[in-house]
């Protein structure tokens, strides 16, 4: 989940504008737990807007071509768009500068969201100037999201342009994967390295966890809507033999919501980190159980490159189906061919259940509880597809909104939400 942190961030749109469908083609390859589909392209024509700024003109540039010409300062065009399948997908904007220097165009969800906060789920997408070498169009990839209507602006900034359509491409169509093998810790194989029971009373164990805040002034890269607390009892505490993360609607320095962020004092390199959990289920939510490389921080940036590994992923809008994933530089989500797998836990927010990681040099596998659904072996082609051959620390958090926890608003309502996390335990083969 990172910081996803750009993520998992062209998110709400890419999947947001599905209501016109045009045509069906064939996917090309089929990655790590995917299976072959029909991959729709969707079209939207730049002039079936249902609202604008106002300073627009509609044109016929060319025979049989309607497109929309934006003036020289900021322009926005609204489209209502229905999301009919889940999945993750591909954006083009069509159009090109008309002005002198460089335009700068962005999508916005959710507008109609009562927070009064805006959701840049595109983030830039730069046209040249005249003259520039451009071809025609620009495009991002995006996260998953979920079936809705969408009520979406394009935003013209900075620039004019002549604006034809947006195209949206699925890259991988959502499905829960099956179940192909058990985990075991009886026997020989392991011995426990490192563990958390959580059998005190106050603030977590200091000795054992740090406080992460480095990306609250950057809202993580990814539209996050919570402000990350360091020592209090109100977002993380230790209790009736749990760790409780829980996320809070008030307002603090600048955002509307409050939570914490845990990272292990500890890195390890292989091994099997297994936390047992219980999820919140609030629509907006988004906790994660999750690893990134010893001594990196938010704020060293070079994301996807240093490696992630996702143990568990859950949006509040999209309960009891959890993802797991492995990003690199070759293999991440904005790309959308991330190694990734999906199972559904029934009563994954009412009970706990174990999650899992299985890694060594060779192989991630991921598992809930004695089901592994997610498993990604070493192609032995360098650290652009696999940069896990070093330490790795663990982190626990719940973050609110983000261009994929907010792809269906938040419930402001539904909070409190917490996260209950009844032990960590790090194995290491003998």
């Amino acid at each position: 989940m990172l910081y996803r942190t750009i993520h998992k961030g062209v998110a709400a749109v890419l999947y947001a504008l599905s209501l016109l469908t045009l045509s069906v083609v064939i996917h090309g390859c089929v990655g790590q737990n995917e299976r072959k589909m029909e991959t729709p392209t969707l079209t939207v024509e730049a002039e079936s807007y249902i609202s604008n700024s106002g300073n627009i003109d509609i044109i016929n540039e060319k025979k049989n071509v309607v497109s929309v010409q934006t003036k020289d300062n900021d322009s926005w065009l609204c489209y209502k768009i229905n999301i009919p399948v889940t999945g993750r997908y591909n954006i083009r904007l069509y159009a090109k500068n008309s002005s002198e220097k460089q335009a700068v165009c962005w999508i916005e969800d959710n507008i109609d969201n009562i927070d009064g906060r805006v959701y840049n789920v595109s983030g830039n997408m730069l046209i040249g100037g005249k003259g520039s070498d451009y071809p025609g169009f620009v495009q991002k990839d995006g996260a998953q999201l979920a079936p809705s209507t969408h009520f979406i602006k394009l935003h013209i900034e900075k620039g004019a342009v002549i604006f034809d359509k947006l195209t949206f491409t699925m890259i991988r169509e959502h499905e829960s994967s099956p179940v192909i093998s058990y985990s075991k810790t009886d026997g020989k194989d392991w011995q426990l390295v490192w563990n958390d029971e959580f059998n005190g009373l106050g603030l977590p164990d200091p000795t054992k966890w740090i406080y992460d805040t480095a990306g609250n002034a950057a809202s993580w890269g990814n539209n996050e809507a919570q402000c990350y607390t360091i020592g209090r009892k109100e977002n993380a505490k230790v209790e009736n033999g749990s760790l409780a993360i829980t996320a809070i609607k008030e307002d603090l320095e600048g955002k509307k919501y409050t939570s914490a962020r845990l990272i292990s004092k500890t890195a390890w390199q292989y091994g099997r980190i297994e936390v047992r959990a219980k999820l919140p289920k609030g629509r907006g939510t988004w906790p994660a159980i999750w690893m990134m490389p010893g001594g990196w921080s938010f704020k060293d940036g070079n994301w996807p490159e240093v490696g992630e590994i996702d143990i568990l992923e859950h949006v509040g809008y999209d309960l009891n189906v959890i993802h797991a994933s492995a990003h690199s530089k070759d293999y991440q989500w904005q790309a959308g061919n991330q190694k990734t797998g999906v199972i559904t836990v029934p009563g994954a927010t009412e009970n706990f259940h174990n999650y899992i990681l299985e890694w060594s040099s060779e192989i991630l596998k991921v598992y809930v509880d004695d089901n592994c659904y997610f498993t990604y072996k070493n192609e032995g082609l360098g650290e652009t597809k696999w940069p896990y051959n070093k330490p790795f620390y663990l982190i626990l958090n719940v973050a609110i909104g983000g261009a994929w926890g907010n792809a269906k608003g938040i419930d402001d309502a539904a909070f409190p939400q917490t996260m209950y996390v009844d032990y960590v335990r790090i194995y290491q083969k003998k």
